[in-house]
């Protein structure tokens, strides 16, 4: 099943990364070469995200 959430987040970084390389004035990449540096950033985003998701500490240990 997939998550909404997820797809969404990875949706989001695509768009900002793809945009981003394609808007950079200085840079003369295709527009399709873009599109797979947005990509290759939400492939590796979520790759990172399944294998080593947010780990929350408990402040149980650390007593104030």
């Amino acid at each position: 099943m997939i998550n909404i959430q997820n797809l969404i987040k990875y949706l989001i970084l695509f768009s900002v990364v793809c945009g981003s390389t394609f808007y950079i004035p200085n840079c003369n990449i295709i527009n399709e070469h873009a599109g797979y540096v947005g990509l290759l950033a939400a492939t590796t985003f979520a790759i990172l995200d399944t294998f080593y998701p947010t780990i929350i500490l408990k402040d149980s240990l650390i007593k104030n």
